[in-house]
């Protein structure tokens, strides 16, 4: 991982910016770092409207948190850019925010 993936990331939980929406799509991403989600999956597990998902994921790709990697949408059948976490939760941490 890179250093700035680290940076960003714990900036994000100093600031108490965890609890917002992009907090919660990280969070999630993290808690299943070996899975890949499509944009309308996430909106799906986590009830959280697509155009905001859109906008959160952006970010957090922009922070160097996430990747897109190839993925097929369980929701459209469709190959798209899905989304995973670029770092892995450390053995016996249990929550990240």
């Amino acid at each position: 991982m890179r250093r700035t993936s680290l940076d960003a990331y714990e900036e994000l939980l100093a600031s108490g910016k965890a609890n917002t929406q992009r907090g919660i799509i990280l969070n999630f991403l993290v808690s299943k770092s070996d899975k890949v989600f499509s944009r309308n999956e996430l909106s799906e597990h986590l009830n959280i409207r697509i155009n905001a998902i859109c906008g959160r994921v952006k970010k957090l790709l922009d922070d160097e948190l996430v990747e897109e990697v190839s993925h097929k949408c369980s929701i459209t059948k469709n190959n798209v850019n899905g989304i995973k976490a670029i770092f892995f939760v450390q053995s016996g941490q249990k929550d990240l925010f």
